[in-house]
């Protein structure tokens, strides 16, 4: 599952990455800007210093060369057909003037083409016949309406007296065409004459748009007759502009310059990457989410059964009962004996059997309430609302009846399962959290499997007192090691064939210093099950090493002792290990030492059973099969694993004398089997010389028991010997 802590680590990773490409982004689009705006800046200076110089050269050269024409008009002036021829010649040979004239000095003009008409430029007309060349404001050409123009006014004299005028009618704008359509230099060229845009080469420029940039450039450059004016700095908008030939005034405005087009190309472009590394930052965050509720999802699941586990039932439970403030039912139910289905049977049964449980349980509660299963063979139920405990009692007895109907398993098999469960009811304004309510109704439910007269228990106010005393008994068992509280009394075992105690079976007492001696029948499980047995255990075999290689030294070299191991520390990868290091420590013989073992061992994990008691018997230590006859295939263990000894439970002596039992044929077929494994076999529990004397009859080879001594301290089973 993703946790809290990863999705923000999540989301800072990808917004870093969305950082990131903005930024760097954004340094390329302004380093890639900067250096086109630069360029864009020189190049639209260039291209104005052309068109300006371009003017100028124009202006002066077609002065000089009317000038030169005048002088010879000078000598024709008098021959008008001669005059008008060479008016005619001249103009063709310069075609870069649109029209060619001599005024007289009445006003009229004599066009080359031919045509005779009054000037209409009188004030530049007039100037030159003072005898200054004049050049005229715009007007509209005679020949072209359409075409405004510029007239060069040359005074033609004669004999120091001036005869008339030559006229030059030019066309600026079309030359500063000419020269923008030559060039490579990119940019928008204007003409500017009187407050008045005459040429503009941006092809896609409108009237309305050419008197708008007539306005604005007019009022840019008022102040100055050349300069630049920066109009956008993001898109290097410059306008450059300069005072050219007869107060001409050229323009350059790098609007719409290629290059900057392609920046703003550009801009859009990194503009979409970001939005698309965003879109994949947004996308990227909600398949996270997606995810981790997928993953919240499965580490709420249950992978066998499909339905809800433990991590779920908690935060169903708090949810319950602390979001919505509402009261609530826990049942837990365990299968009694689930771990012997999963040896001896097959895991693949007993994941059947679990897969069926939950059928079952789902079939029988509402759908908005389904079961979960929150261990091996644990099953829980959620149930909101409030009920009385009468109530409860009653659903769980009812589940509980449920599932201890007949299992087919998948060898076509049919299997009962015994059920033991817990109950805990939580009030709305409870205050413990899920963990607390769950340990709770665990609790409960381990105390059901002591109890005869029904298969549960209620959570109640005495339960939660000696779960408390439960605690404590923990806490101070868990010292007890420490406090050297632990002690060992050892019990002999009689051979009826060397008619003497030949061994003492090592068993631990708790004299406890807050609850004084306890019975190991309340200690021994809560050391397995708190793991504590794996250091007690430890403990248990160097005191018993030590003590027997005491007894020995003493006179005693075939005495042993043996010593019970619990299935955990069987199974335990290193036990062998420890073992062989307190044999070396103690300089024990290792024959001094027998290991009981309960058949427990094998429904846990029969191969390593098998592997680690090979291997204590290699090393020289013998083992017993203790507590026979109780567990769940004691035939089969005999010959599964290696024991020396055999120790038969004292439950069949509890029937030796009942008319209807058959314990005394029993016993003797255990003794002829373990005869025959060249096993030797021990009878617990002997406690009349009645039970001796028919045991010593049945063929048994050793007995242990009351009538023999009960467990004393070492000293004293020393004076037994």
């Amino acid at each position: 599952m993703m946790s809290t802590s990863k999705k923000p680590l999540a989301l800072f990773i990808l917004s870093m990455v969305f950082v990131v490409t903005v930024l760097f982004l954004a340094t390329e689009y302004k380093s890639g800007r900067s250096e086109t705006a630069q360029f864009v800046y020189k190049e639209t200076g260039e291209l104005l210093e052309s068109v300006a110089d371009e003017a100028n050269r124009f202006g002066n050269e077609r002065v000089g060369e009317l000038e030169l024409i005048a002088k010879y008009i000078a000598v024709i002036a008098d021959d008008k057909e001669e005059l008008q021829s060479f008016l005619k010649e001249q103009n063709r040979k310069m075609p870069f003037l649109a029209g060619l004239g001599f005024i007289s000095p009445d006003g009229v003009v004599m066009a080359a083409d031919g045509s005779r008409f009054s000037v209409k430029e009188r004030e530049s007309f007039e100037r030159a016949m003072t005898g200054h060349i004049t050049t005229s404001e715009l007007f509209n050409f005679e020949q072209d309406p359409d075409l405004q123009v510029t007239a060069i006014s040359v005074p033609v004299s004669k004999n120091g007296k001036v005869i008339g005028v030559l006229s030059g009618v030019t066309s600026l704008s079309d030359i500063i065409h000419r020269l923008v359509s030559e060039t490579s230099l990119l940019g928008t060229v204007y003409l500017i004459k009187n407050d008045q845009v005459i040429y503009t080469s941006g092809e896609m420029i409108s009237g309305i748009d050419t008197i708008h940039e007539s306005e604005r450039i007019l009022k840019g450059i008022a102040d100055s007759p050349s300069g630049v004016i920066l109009e956008d700095e993001k898109t290097a908008h410059y306008l450059f502009y300069k005072t050219a030939w007869n107060d001409w005034v050229t323009a350059v405005d790098s609007a719409g310059h290629p290059d900057m087009e392609k920046m703003l190309a550009k801009r859009w472009h990194y503009t979409f990457v970001a939005s698309s590394v965003l879109l994949m930052v947004i996308v990227g965050y909600l398949y996270i989410l997606k995810l981790e509720r997928k993953q919240h999802h499965a580490s709420r699941q249950d992978d066998l059964t499909q339905l809800g586990n433990l991590v779920g039932l908690e935060e169903d439970i708090d949810n319950l009962y602390q979001t919505k403030q509402k009261p609530c039912t826990i049942i837990l139910m365990n299968l009694r004996g689930f771990k012997t289905i999963n040896n001896w049977a097959g895991y693949e049964s007993g994941d059947h059997i679990l897969v069926e449980v939950g059928k079952r349980l789902s079939s029988k509660l509402p759908e908005r309430y389904p079961p979960y299963r929150i261990g091996g063979g644990e099953f829980a139920v959620l149930l909101p609302g409030d009920r009385t405990r009468k109530q409860a009692e009653e659903i769980t007895a009812e589940l509980c009846d449920l599932i201890q109907r007949p299992f087919e398993s998948v060898n076509h098999e049919t299997v009962r399962m015994k059920v033991y469960a817990g109950i805990r009811q939580v009030d709305a304004n409870s205050i413990e959290n899920a963990s607390q309510i769950i340990h709770d109704v665990v609790f409960a439910c381990q105390e059901a499997r002591r109890l005869t007269e029904a298969p549960y228990a209620f959570f109640t106010e005495e339960l939660k007192r000696l779960d408390s005393e439960r605690k404590l008994f923990v806490k101070e068992l868990s010292a007890a090691l420490d406090r050297q509280e632990f002690k060992l009394v050892y019990q002999p075992i009689y051979s009826f064939r060397e008619d003497r105690i030949v061994c003492f079976e090592s068993l631990l007492r708790w004299d406890s210093s807050e609850f004084g001696m306890v019975s190991p029948l309340e200690f021994i499980s809560l050391l397995e099950e708190s793991g504590m047995i794996l250091e007690v255990g430890d403990w248990i075999i160097q005191e018993a090493a030590m003590q027997i290689s005491k007894w020995r030294r003493e006179g005693y070299p075939e005495l042993y002792i043996t010593v019970n191991v619990s299935v955990k520390q069987l199974l335990d990868e290193t036990f062998i290990s420890r073992v062989q290091h307190i044999v070396s420590e103690t300089n024990a013989s290792p024959d001094s030492l027998v290991f009981e073992i309960t058949e427990s061992v094998v429904v846990e994990d029969r191969e390593t059973a098998l592997l680690t008691v090979t291997k204590l018997n290699d090393l020289g230590i013998s083992t017993a099969l203790d507590d026979f006859g109780t567990g769940y295939s004691s035939l089969a263990i005999l010959s599964l694993l290696p024991f020396q000894y055999l120790k038969v439970d004292r439950s069949f002596l509890d029937d030796l004398y009942s008319r209807e039992s058959q314990a005394a044929s029993v016993l003797k077929g255990i003794v002829s089997i373990a005869s025959g494994l060249g096993q030797v076999t021990i009878m617990e529990g002997v406690e009349t010389k009645a039970q001796m004397e028919l045991l010593k009859e049945l063929g048994a080879d050793r007995i242990q028991g009351y009538y023999i001594s009960k467990p004393v301290p070492p000293n004293q089973a020393f004076e037994l010997l």
